[in-house]
């Protein structure tokens, strides 16, 4: 279960929201645990008792670096980049073409 600390707590189906000033301790069937806002215990609470804890900050779905794709991957990421490549390639080959950042 999804927890999530704020002072603005929404109506997220499955998702448990507390408010960041009532804090009673590590909710034990939590997998995920959100704090937004600044609540240090919060985080070393749910850190120590080895639970996922971030900030709400971080973007939902990370880009997956394309150096460390598969090949299958790493082509479906350069045509969705519009980088033309040599359909048969190798892996070597199709990293080369990746802009670096």
């Amino acid at each position: 279960m999804k927890v999530i600390y704020t002072d603005k707590p929404g109506k997220e189906r499955g998702v448990c929201y507390r408010l960041l000033s009532e804090f009673f301790g590590v909710i034990g069937s939590a997998t995920e645990v959100v704090v937004d806002g600044d609540a240090p215990e919060i985080f070393e609470a749910y850190q120590s008792a080895g639970i996922k804890v971030s900030d709400g900050k971080e973007p939902e779905s990370k880009e997956t670096d394309p150096l460390k794709m598969k090949v299958p991957e790493l082509k479906e990421w350069l045509t969705e980049k519009g980088i033309a490549f040599d359909p048969s390639a190798k892996k070597e080959d199709l990293q080369a073409l990746v802009p670096a950042e």
